[in-house]
């Protein structure tokens, strides 16, 4: 009978042991299953110094920002929680991504499915959203996988409406880019500006005209020293006036040769121009530098596939689950 243990998060050390868990899984299932490489930089290094940095706003105000009243990074590791088995070798991760209340998301060794249980109990109790006595919990699952029947055994029920597939493109035929006179693709490498970098994803998700709805330039920095973070690159196209238009981040694992972008954005007044898709195809160029093969993209957006990425069959749904405090629960009646 294997031994298997359970026990929380210990920061940067199993940070990388969570990193190397995820490379080590990905040809065991020999497409995106688990999070790739990318996702857990990205979550660590950008999502959560934003959020942290949006929680100490008053009415959309930043107030107080060198002093923030609630540090997202500590509390996303608390709620982390590995499995090991008997060798002390992860199994399984339980984790949210920082994004929503009682998001929750599972990484799993595909000999260790029958874990799924546990680490769904797990996300009930440490990762629900809870409001008086009424709790709530959106789980990630993976299509087809053994987590789906665990979930609707639990009383999940699936959000179908919101699939998200996993696109791939093949780095065999590389266009060069094709940019409008004026536009010049650079990298951090070269400038490394994250005042208008901020600028830039700001007008790029949403709009957000105003400055205090742009992220943080703190978190720009600290994705750069995310442990897969390249300068080089970290791509973004300048328009002839030096507003930066359009940008894509790329984060390689080389040691299964794909590739993947995020974010990928382009300045609201910028759009149209075809510049995304010069910048990707300079991206691709720039990861087959490196030796890669693929890379991957997990969205429904249609951009994805003009440019060239390919629907998989593969995808994952959120899956919900109501709950309730076992005191407020409705007494039975009598028999």
């Amino acid at each position: 009978m294997t031994t298997i243990t359970r026990r929380q998060y210990r920061g940067d050390q199993d940070f990388m042991r969570i990193r190397r868990f995820l490379i080590d899984t990905f040809p065991l299932y020999g497409r995106p299953f688990n999070w790739l490489i990318d996702r857990w930089n990205f979550c660590r290094y950008h999502v959560l110094p934003i959020h942290t940095y949006y929680n100490v706003q008053y009415f959309g105000v930043p107030v107080g920002t060198a002093r923030p009243h609630r540090d997202e990074l500590p509390l996303w590791e608390h709620t982390i929680a590995i499995w090991e088995d008997g060798a002390g070798e992860i199994v399984g991760v339980a984790h949210s991504e920082n994004e929503e209340p009682g998001e929750a998301w599972l990484q799993i060794h595909p000999d260790y499915t029958f874990l799924y249980d546990d680490m769904v109990s797990y996300v009930e109790e440490h990762l629900a959203s809870w409001f008086d006595d009424r709790g709530y919990v959106k789980l990630y699952v993976e299509e087809d996988s053994e987590l789906e029947e665990v979930a609707r055994a639990r009383g999940y029920r699936k959000l179908s409406a919101r699939r998200t597939p996993h696109l791939e493109y093949a780095l065999t035929d590389l266009p060069a880019p094709d940019l409008p006179p004026g536009f010049q693709i650079r990298s951090v490498a070269e400038e490394n500006d994250v005042e208008r970098r901020r600028r830039a994803k700001g007008l790029a998700f949403g709009g957000y005209y105003s400055p205090i709805d742009w992220p943080p330039a703190a978190a720009f920095r600290e994705m750069q020293r995310a442990p897969d973070y390249r300068p080089h690159l970290d791509l973004f196209v300048v328009a002839p006036s030096g507003e930066y238009a359009s940008f894509c981040t790329i984060w390689l694992d080389e040691e299964n040769e794909y590739g993947v972008l995020e974010p990928v954005g382009t300045h609201i007044e910028y759009r149209k121009l075809g510049l995304a898709r010069s910048l990707l195809r300079e991206a691709f160029r720039r990861m087959a530098d490196h030796g890669v093969r693929r890379s991957y993209m997990d969205s429904d957006l249609d951009f994805y596939r003009r440019v060239g990425f390919v629907p998989t069959p593969h995808g994952y749904c959120p899956w919900i689950k109501y709950l309730v405090e076992p005191a407020a629960q409705p007494a039975t009646a009598a028999s």
